[in-house]
């Protein structure tokens, strides 16, 4: 069935308002590069681990693809993704809602890597890196075609919670042709959706529940102390906050995250080379998420707008 968002077609009722803004995408030269590359340690650059915990402050579900039997009502529902039996955030998931916060807030600008305007709607200054030779920060960072990165998610496993059943309003696939995607012809900037209180409605979802806790961590190599900062704060460790979304349903206000890292670990190529027993070296997380080189303010505060928590009210149960 198709999505009807136009007053008068089916009713009167006019659309709701939009769960989501964009944050504008900034002038100025993206400065790319050539990549670091994975063949070696460079001596200067950052290279360690950083361990913490996510949040779920408002139901999680990260689709499987899979429908289960409940033995209840509902009796089906679209499953949550799971590892050895276990609720798990896949490191894709949490990966890519950290790399849509870096590309928005990063300075200089990363490209605009995945967009359905056409080619003379999009911004000249951001069109996608098409040479891994040539990368903007957050490709050389998350990863381009043909390059793998510095920055490594790993799947996130529950340890505190529980499954759940919740019922979401039917989700359509957005419309690119709004006109609300656009502004003096180019696209409006990079799309985010709010917090907000859960909407509900007829589409069985198995979630995590409010209040679960995932153990994470995220390996890097070869980041400059500038990129780690912008990974810190990309992560909500910086000022102001952020409160990231990830997984399905996120206009029904579901997936909203808070990421609490406890440690940060660099390794010395050196010693990692030369001695048998290389103990890494703890690092000031409040340090490194005030090194804000390369973090564009406006983008940052604009963004903080978009995702504060807990949101102003709820999310639309019908047409919007």
């Amino acid at each position: 069935m198709p999505r009807v968002d136009q007053q008068g077609r089916f009713g009167k009722q006019p659309p709701g308002e939009k769960p989501y803004a964009f944050v504008p995408i900034p002038s100025g030269d993206p400065h790319r590069e050539r990549p670091v590359g994975h063949h070696r340690y460079v001596g200067d650059l950052l290279t360690g681990r950083l361990e913490g915990t996510i949040i779920a402050r408002s139901p999680i579900h990260v689709a499987s693809g899979q429908i289960e039997l409940t033995g209840r009502q509902p009796s089906l529902v679209k499953a949550h993704f799971k590892r050895n039996g276990k609720l798990t955030i896949p490191g894709s998931s949490l990966k890519g809602a950290v790399r849509s916060i870096v590309e928005a807030i990063s300075d200089p600008p990363s490209c605009l890597r995945i967009a359905r305007a056409r080619f003379d709607e999009q911004p000249q200054n951001v069109r996608a890196c098409n040479r891994k030779e040539s990368l903007c920060v957050a490709c050389r960072m998350f990863g381009a075609m043909g390059y793998l990165g510095q920055v490594h998610c790993h799947d996130a496993v529950l340890i505190e919670g529980s499954s759940t059943i919740i019922q979401t309003p039917s989700l359509f696939a957005p419309r690119t042709r709004e006109r609300v995607y656009f502004e003096a012809g180019k696209v409006k900037g990079r799309k985010f959706y709010r917090h907000g209180e859960l909407a509900r409605g007829n589409v069985p979802l198995e979630a995590c529940s409010v209040g679960s806790r995932f153990t994470f961590s995220v390996d890097f190599e070869n980041l400059s102390d500038a990129q780690l900062g912008l990974l810190l704060v990309a992560l909500g460790q910086g000022t102001p906050k952020l409160h990231p979304k990830l997984g399905g349903g996120k206009p029904a206000c579901c997936g909203s995250v808070e990421i609490q890292v406890s440690k940060v670990a660099t390794v010395s190529p050196q010693s990692s080379a030369l001695d048998y027993d290389s103990v890494p070296q703890q690092i000031d997380v409040a340090s490194f998420s005030g090194i804000t080189r390369l973090v564009n303010q406006a983008s940052l505060a604009r963004l903080a707008t978009i995702l504060a928590y807990p949101g102003r009210g709820g999310c639309p149960t019908g047409i919007y």
